[in-house]
């Protein structure tokens, strides 16, 4: 979890306990944000620290913290409300993190073991799936538009089993491929190392204040200058 998760999570602490404070401890507060993409390692660690910043809020108050997913998307949802309450209160469970096993990649180098930062199934789509959400009727039967965009370096795509996967962060909720990720995908180079572009997405960067460039891009923070700059210290590290 980043320092800049961190600083965002003790603000949401704060304003929940200034508010049950503010009730005299009598009435339930609750506050739902959207913290972006993000590995599902992090639930486990969110919730811990949520727990942790919550425990000394006050001795009249019962804390819940739920975590939810959508793709590669976080949300939380952290609730304050009087002790009393909360017996007859169900508790949502933790949902259980989806195994993101190891892949081994060929290198020059040999063979290596790679962890990806995503559910290789969960988080992405099939070939026809990518290729029907780049289609202008959204119905595409044919895997030929992601493979074509694939091939130009424009949507990263990665190997799995037999067939080729295609990342959910990707694609324009308005239709086709962000730009900024087709942008930032051909000067990664994703067709000749698209394991090393997804690496770059989902690893934290100085440049985006320490949020990970698909974070940022989920928050709606990542500009063209932002991500060229990004871009631009990658390369100057070579």
């Amino acid at each position: 979890m980043t320092a800049a998760t961190a600083a965002r999570l003790d603000r949401i602490v704060d304003g929940l306990v200034a508010s049950f404070l503010g009730s005299n401890g009598v009435a339930a507060v609750s506050k739902k944000v959207s913290l972006g993409a993000a590995p599902e390692a992090h639930d486990t660690l969110i919730r811990a620290y949520l727990l942790d910043r919550l425990s000394g809020a006050s001795t009249r108050a019962q804390c819940r913290v739920e975590i939810e997913r959508q793709g590669p998307l976080l949300s939380v949802r952290v609730t304050l409300e009087p002790a009393a309450t909360t017996t007859a209160t169900p508790v949502k469970s933790e949902p259980v993190a989806a195994s993101r096993e190891p892949v081994t990649i060929p290198t020059s180098a040999g063979p290596f073991e790679y962890t990806p930062p995503i559910d290789l199934h969960r988080d992405t789509y099939s070939a026809q799936e990518a290729s029907s959400r780049l289609s202008r009727t959204g119905q595409s039967t044919s895997r030929t538009i992601a493979h074509e965009r694939r091939k130009e370096s424009k949507l990263l795509a990665l190997k799995v089993a037999n067939g080729f996967r295609f990342p959910a962060f990707q694609f324009d909720p308005r239709g086709g491929i962000h730009p900024l990720v087709e942008r930032a995908n051909m000067r990664l180079g994703a067709f000749n190392d698209p394991w090393g572009t997804l690496s770059w997405w989902f690893e934290d960067n100085d440049i985006l204040d320490d949020m990970t460039p698909a974070a940022a891009l989920a928050a709606g923070t990542l500009d063209e200058q932002l991500l060229d700059a990004a871009l631009d210290d990658l390369t100057a590290g070579m």
